[in-house]
């Protein structure tokens, strides 16, 4: 009776011990979220956007985009062109870890079998009240959503869908924004949906082809 009381606990504190090193900080999980991108010096991508946002009409647009890290971003096309910037920098994990002052483990959630780990991001300066949420898939360390906030209004929620490309890359192949009414200036919410396809990765892009960006 002893042993059997003996191996129990034995196994108890084991399994205590595993849950506890399955749980990753805020920082390993960005350094691996990071190093799924970090091998993507430039890519350049066939892109499709359609827009839905009321009292704006425009038409879906096919276009080249090229993009270069860290924030170099080239569209190639005729007609206006509505997209947020951090979908074609895959993110812009870089960007709000440099305005960041403070990351926290927000939560862990499963779906669909996946662990998915919520990082939010907060700003540098104390008296500011935006902040950035990650939804992060814990299986391939790549985004499944992004979030913006702006005190208590969320103003961006992008949903990431991805492909493995070259048998080397997570690249998305399909993103939904959805955008509040008061990102659009008090209007309407509204959705811009951008689909990728005919990936190119680490062609070597020159810097001229951006040209002078901010």
């Amino acid at each position: 009776m002893r042993s059997t009381l003996t191996v129990t606990v034995a196994l108890l504190l084991a399994a205590s011990g595993l849950q506890g090193a399955s749980t990753l900080g805020p920082q390993q999980i960005l350094n691996r979220l990071q190093q799924s991108y970090q091998a993507i010096e430039d890519y350049v991508a066939k892109v499709q956007v359609v827009t839905d946002i009321p009292s704006f009409e425009v038409p879906p647009r096919s276009f080249t985009v090229y993009v270069k890290r860290p924030d170099k971003v080239n569209i190639e096309s005729e007609s206006l062109v509505v997209i947020p910037k951090d979908v074609l920098l895959l993110g812009n994990i870089e960007g709000h870890l440099a305005k960041a002052g403070r990351v926290i483990l927000n939560g862990v959630t499963r779906r669909q079998g996946r662990k998915i780990y919520c990082l939010k991001f907060f700003p540098n300066d104390p008296d500011r009240r935006d902040r950035v949420l990650l939804w992060i898939d814990g299986t391939r360390y790549t985004l499944s959503r992004t979030e913006l906030w702006a005190g208590l209004n969320r103003l961006l929620t992008v949903y990431w869908e991805h492909t493995h490309v070259d048998d080397k890359y997570w690249m998305p192949t399909q993103v939904r924004c959805e955008i509040s009414g008061g990102i659009l200036g008090g209007g309407r919410p509204g959705t811009v949906t951008v689909s990728f396809s005919g990936y190119r990765i680490n062609t070597g892009l020159s810097d001229e082809l951006f040209g002078a960006q901010e």
